[in-house]
């Protein structure tokens, strides 16, 4: 019985190397090209690359400009509370009374706040 299953094992073994053989000997077929990839020439990868190196500065590009105008908005923020502290405190010491800041425009020539008139 031991040697049976020898036998056994030794055609098994000859048999998956023929396999092995016969499928290496075989001609192969190209692989069908996937339907979710597009292949480019070198030029046009060239380009692509010049592409998407520009796209990806201008990303970048504009993050910074999205920074750089949320510290302006927090500059200008501050700015504002400066200006209604400012004609706040000087509308006390002229006996003037500020509702609203914004209702005040300077006057450079005059060194001053005007009041400014709304109309309806």
């Amino acid at each position: 019985m031991g040697r049976r299953i020898a036998t056994a094992l030794i055609v098994f073994v000859l048999g998956l190397g023929a396999t092995e053989a016969w499928a290496q000997s075989r001609p192969t077929t190209p692989p069908a090209p996937d339907p979710a990839e597009i292949k480019l020439d070198e030029a046009t990868t060239l380009k692509a690359a010049a592409l998407e190196a520009r796209m990806s500065a201008l990303i970048a590009n504009f993050a910074l400009l999205q920074r750089q105008a949320q510290d302006m908005q927090q500059e200008m923020n501050k700015m504002l509370e400066e200006r209604k502290k400012l004609i706040g405190d000087a509308g006390k010491k002229a006996n003037v009374e500020v509702k609203e800041p914004n209702e005040w425009a300077f006057d450079n020539k005059g060194q001053r706040y005007l009041k400014v008139k709304r109309t309806p």
